[in-house]
């Protein structure tokens, strides 16, 4: 019995690390990877692909007198030092964000209706999108650091192609919009009316 599940344990091991390398073919990664519910598909890369667009944090919020700010970056870490080629303790909470960004649009991409729609605001289907781990950190993340008088925050990811080369983010440079949130609530605040 116990040899039978031996064998049985190494044909799901061996069936699992054929899916993986299969997954992790270019041509047929798509396929596999829509199936793959559990996100138990690892996919290693060799050597990391460079990333041609870097995402942004974006966040406005309704202050106390009803007023909405104009959309400005969450800085995840402080400017680069010279230094950082050596030591670099930026790179830790930048590569989280990094991370949950690449979820968010993920998550936006499978949900289609959390895409963003107009008007700044997210859409009614995204509920499966606002109950993700990558939306609630994003979100514990910014209402940690709000000021007293926020009474909500929005936030959105996007897409800016020559933040990767360039490094600072300008307001005036073309992107594409990853996702955008809902209003929420800071603290006891009353809730929000809509701009």
């Amino acid at each position: 019995m116990i040899a039978v599940l031996g064998w049985l344990v190494g044909l799901l091991l061996a069936a699992w690390f054929v899916i993986s390398v299969l997954a992790n073919i270019p041509r047929l990664s798509p396929r596999l990877r829509q199936h793959d519910f559990s996100r138990l598909i690892p996919n290693w890369a060799l050597f990391v692909r460079p990333r041609l667009v870097d995402m942004v944090l974006l966040r406005r919020d309704v202050l106390g007198d009803g007023e909405v700010t104009r959309w400005r970056e969450v800085e995840i870490a402080g400017p680069p030092r010279w230094y950082n080629f050596i030591w670099n303790p930026a790179l830790g909470p930048q590569r989280a964000f990094l991370g949950l960004a690449d979820q968010m649009g993920s998550l936006a991409n499978r949900f289609g209706g959390s895409r963003w729609r107009g008007r700044g605001q997210g859409a009614a289907s995204a509920i499966p999108t606002m109950l993700s781990v990558p939306y609630l950190s994003i979100l514990k993340y910014l209402t940690a650091r709000s000021n007293d008088s926020v009474r909500a925050t929005q936030f959105m990811i996007m897409a800016m192609k020559e933040l990767a080369s360039g490094g600072r983010y300008d307001p005036q440079a073309q992107g594409f919009i990853i996702f955008v949130s809902e209003f929420h609530r800071v603290g006891d605040s009353e809730p929000p009316t809509e701009p």
